[in-house]
């Protein structure tokens, strides 16, 4: 079983409403929340790990919780990268969630967090799965990501991510060429440094 949670939101209340709990939770947690955070082209994804408290064998566990937070203008264009027709959503144990659902989950996370249990981060996911069961899961859709051997293990909606940059960059390169504002010496030297920056392969744009 995964041992993460992925949150999809946008700039809507119910979207809002999750990232209130996860503030909540992070505050509750008092500490004991690591955070790390990348910008992309109209999206943040911020990765929250959370140290679970230690079990009977004084071993602790972490549960990581990826968050994508994506702008309105940028909402339509990463819904096929995410695969997920709205938001909010969340995936969870191989099934996204969406709308009041995905805030139930956020609340149940919080509820079980900040309870004090000592439990691992497989005990937490199935919590919330056994949550989702009892709920009805009427808006709950199996998840199909096939790995691709060419991310090296990078999560594939971050390859997409930046690949869309990529793309984005490389628009605004050839529109300055044509207008020749640059030669193609510089076009040449501007487009490797993005595709070392942004780590994409020849073979994903090509």
């Amino acid at each position: 079983m995964r041992k993460h949670i992925i949150f999809f939101l946008a700039e809507d209340d119910l979207s809002y409403n999750i990232a209130a709990i996860l503030d909540g939770l992070i505050g509750e947690l008092n500490g004991g929340v690591k955070l790390s955070s990348q910008r992309y082209l109209g999206a943040i994804l911020t990765e929250l790990k959370i140290r679970l408290k230690p079990n009977p064998a004084r071993r602790h566990d972490t549960l990581k919780v990826i968050v994508y937070s994506i702008s309105e203008l940028y909402k339509e264009s990463y819904k096929p990268i995410f695969n997920i027709p709205i938001f909010p959503a969340v995936s969870l144990g191989g099934y996204n969630y969406f709308g009041e659902e995905a805030v139930d989950i956020a609340s149940e996370l919080y509820s079980i967090l900040s309870s004090g249990g000592h439990l691992s981060s497989e005990q937490v996911i199935k919590r919330l799965l056994d949550r989702c069961h009892r709920i009805g899961g009427l808006n709950r859709v199996k998840v199909e990501r096939p790995e691709d051997p060419r991310l090296d293990g990078r999560n594939p909606a971050v390859a997409s991510i930046c690949k869309l940059v990529f793309e984005e960059l490389m628009g605004k390169l050839d529109r300055l060429r044509l207008e020749r504002k640059i030669d193609d010496v510089r076009y040449e030297r501007l487009r490797e440094i993005y595709i070392k920056l942004l780590g994409v392969r020849l073979l994903e744009i090509g």
